[in-house]
């Protein structure tokens, strides 16, 4: 007879499982929201990067956001197709392009900005304390420093 083994890989009551849920589930949201303009999450992470940073290129995009090259190319590709971004060749160094956004980009930044401020302002984000965040923040940087040195 096998006997279960007591299993708490995946528990409502650890942090990182939590975190897993809230993530996916503001995940999913702004996907709904967004199919609307025919945008999904990491197009728009890739839109808001851009339109706060000048001279990106597809590599700093990958990097500063954690996403691995080969969904930051598929998200390029298809925000270039629809003209919300525009890539040109770097003045600095011709082997590079740098990302930009078309005025239709520039257009959807604040309907962007108001659909995740709604969620935030439906979770009720604006109620928490400022050292949470801080603290939030710390730990979030410090698990991408884990994967980092790997």
């Amino acid at each position: 007879m096998t006997e279960k083994i007591n299993s708490k890989f995946y528990d409502y009551n650890r942090l990182g499982d939590l975190l897993f849920i809230f993530h996916k589930n503001h995940k999913t949201y702004l996907n709904n929201a967004l199919e609307e303009y025919d945008l999904n999450l990491i197009q728009v992470l890739c839109m808001l990067r851009i339109h706060n940073e000048e001279n990106l290129n597809q590599k700093d995009l990958s990097d500063s956001l954690y996403i691995t090259k080969g969904a930051i190319t598929k998200a390029i590709k298809k925000l270039e197709f629809n003209g919300i971004i525009i890539r040109e060749q770097s003045k600095e160094d011709k082997r590079n392009n740098v990302l930009r956004l078309s005025k239709k980009g520039e257009d959807l930044i604040p309907i962007l900005e108001e659909i995740n401020n709604e969620w935030e302002e439906k979770m009720g984000l604006d109620k928490l304390e400022e050292e949470f965040f801080k603290t939030f923040i710390d730990l979030a940087f410090k698990s991408a420093e884990l994967n980092d040195n790997e």
